[in-house]
């Protein structure tokens, strides 16, 4: 018989797997931009191997995650 910590456990998987799932849906698909879309720096090569599709280049897409979380 399942306990109360074995249900939980489970409930936590499922809605960290939900998380995830709904993360990689939001991430960017395709080939990565050279420049950022927001200051025109360029976006280093390691960036653009690593984050498949990325538009932004690191400061400016920390500064759009800090303006998401407020």
């Amino acid at each position: 018989m399942t306990d109360q910590f074995d249900r939980a456990q489970e409930l936590d998987a499922h809605y960290l797997r939900q998380a995830l799932e709904a993360h990689r849906r939001r991430m960017p698909k395709g080939e990565s931009r050279t420049h950022c879309l927001e200051c025109g720096e360029e976006i280093p090569e390691a960036r653009r191997a690593s984050v498949s599709g990325c538009r932004y280049c690191i400061d400016c897409a920390e500064e759009f995650e800090r303006m998401e979380r407020k």
